[in-house]
């Protein structure tokens, strides 16, 4: 799957949506889908989506999602080379999520996270008629209007909340604080959401380069010697096995041939078979454990699989810091604070002890 910042920002009115979209789009080079905007822009352009999704306009009836995705899908294929895209606007129901998620996997891609702004009902109201103010909108002066739009923006947002959250893309964000404050969080969670999203990727390559013997034997730049020592490692394992065989069956025979009365002997008897088999399996096992390091340094040395997955492991190891560096930022805060409480009583101890040895 390619790998892209596909991201769904949702946000009630008056929860700076719109701010926090342009940030997003600027700091990650992201393509911004509003589905209003898709559909003045197909309309303009007089193709046969716009033509149809006009008339259905012009009755007075909303567009079907099936014209909505096919708008999207165009706008998809319009920016191949884009970095990812961020969703505003849609999806808006749960068939409409589902339905946006089978286009993006048929694309090779799909929804990285569901970022939700949280405000509460009264600071929306707050900010909305304050917005109403200098806006001019009659919608955002009306307390009784504001309120149903919120409303109504609970009621349909929640089963998205659940199917996102099913799919463990579902991301709440404090929506409380300067525009700067709440960009750090978004940004901080999208740091999550990479890193997430780069060791899926990676766990997904190292599944597909599980460096076997078995993998060197297909493996084009084995030299003709390398492959005889492949050989005789293969030789040496199914030498070890029919050993085990033999040894088990040794031991088989030793268990029957013995009496109830000479349960000594018969113990004696199944040592002396066994012995002689751990002698000769000893040094097999030696030789064995040396031609497979042998090989395997050479093939590893050789082979150029070596150096993707040396690039990997280090990819990997950059994730975990960044993840690391994310997930401690809060208890790094708190360390200065503890450091300072703990520096009074050391120094008070070595002067206690400097004192003491004056005296």
């Amino acid at each position: 799957m390619k790998k892209m910042l596909n991201l769904v920002l949702f946000g009630p009115p008056g929860a700076g949506k719109g701010t926090q979209s342009e940030n997003l789009i600027s700091k990650y080079g992201l393509v911004h889908l509003s589905t209003g905007d898709i559909l003045r822009s197909e309309i303009d352009r007089g193709t046969a989506l716009g033509k149809k999704a006009k008339e259905i306009m012009d009755r007075g009836e909303l567009v079907s999602d099936e014209i909505v995705i096919g708008m999207i899908e165009s706008k998809l294929d319009d920016n191949t080379n884009a970095k990812g895209f961020i969703f505003d606007g849609f999806p808006r129901t749960t068939a409409q999520a589902i339905a946006l998620d089978d286009l993006l996997q048929k694309k090779g891609t799909g929804i990285s996270g569901m970022l939700a702004l949280e405000v509460d009902d009264e600071e929306l109201t707050k900010r909305l008629l304050k917005r109403g103010e200098s806006s001019g909108r009659a919608d955002d002066r009306n307390e009784d209007v504001i309120r149903r739009r919120i409303l109504e923006y609970n009621t349909k947002t929640l089963p998205l909340k659940t199917f996102y959250s099913e799919q463990g893309k579902y991301h709440s964000i404090e929506g409380i604080g300067t525009i700067d404050e709440i960009f750090k969080l978004l940004v901080d969670r999208i740091t999550f959401l990479n890193a997430e999203m780069d060791l899926t990727a990676l766990e997904s390559d190292l599944e597909h380069l599980d460096l076997t013997i078995q993998d060197f034997d297909v493996a084009n730049e084995i030299e003709p010697e390398l492959l005889l020592e492949i050989d005789a490692i293969k030789r040496i394992e199914a030498e070890e096995a029919e050993e085990e065989k033999e040894n088990k069956k040794q031991a088989a025979k030793a268990k029957k041939v013995s009496l109830p009365a000479k349960k000594a002997p018969a113990k004696s008897a199944a040592k002396k078979v066994a012995k002689p088999v751990k002698k000769i399996a000893k040094p097999v096992k030696k030789a064995k454990v040396a031609a497979k390091k042998k090989a395997v340094k050479k093939v590893t040395k050789k082979a150029s699989p070596k150096k993707a997955i040396a690039k990997k492991i280090v990819k990997r190891k950059a994730i975990k810091k960044v993840i690391k560096k994310v997930a401690t930022k809060k208890v790094a805060a708190k360390k200065p604070a503890a450091k300072k409480v703990t520096k009074k009583p050391a120094k008070k101890v070595a002067k206690a002890k400097k004192s003491g040895r004056r005296k």
